[in-house]
């Protein structure tokens, strides 16, 4: 028979056994998602920015072909997300610089040499020049793309589509 003093124990002893019972429960019943990766084909999009609102980028980068070094050899930029600043959603002032950066990946067979360039293709330019020198990069290596933006003094969505050119 079981004195008073060791009923807590019994009581400590039913709880500690129904726990592992408990935890198994708690297992997220959503399944997990994955992010299908884009086209590589696809525009290279710059970031949409917002005057305090927000910024959006898409970047769906390549680099067309037209290269020195032959047609033996592929041209192909790869993004890595996430963005190296101002990532998706951040909110910028009217008239702010913006020097929104980019990892990105030398997928390609060719390396990029100095006649690899990244040119403005439509939405809004917001100051940043075209066309702009792509970073020298040997195929298979990573670098950063970096363009300075000025963010519009109206605020609203604003969305910069740039495409890399070898």
């Amino acid at each position: 028979m079981l004195s008073g003093r060791n009923k807590p124990s019994v009581a400590l002893l039913f709880c500690l056994a129904a726990l592992p019972i408990l935890l198994v429960g708690c297992k997220s019943i959503l399944p997990a998602r994955s992010v299908p990766v884009e086209d590589q084909a696809a525009l290279f999009k710059a970031p949409t920015l917002v005057p305090t609102a927000v910024i959006i980028s898409e970047p769906t980068p390549t680099v067309q072909t037209s290269s020195a070094q032959g047609t033996d050899c592929t041209n192909m930029l790869q993004y890595i997300p996430p963005d190296l600043t101002y990532p998706d959603g951040s909110e910028v002032k009217p008239g702010e610089t913006i020097d929104k950066q980019w990892q990105v990946k030398n997928a390609g067979t060719c390396n990029w040499d100095s006649t690899y360039t990244l040119q403005f293709m439509g939405g809004e330019g917001m100051g940043a020049a075209s066309p702009q020198a792509l970073v020298p990069a040997r195929n298979g290596t990573e670098t950063v793309i970096a363009v300075i933006f000025t963010a519009p003094v109206e605020p609203g969505r604003y969305t910069s589509q740039w495409k890399a050119y070898g």
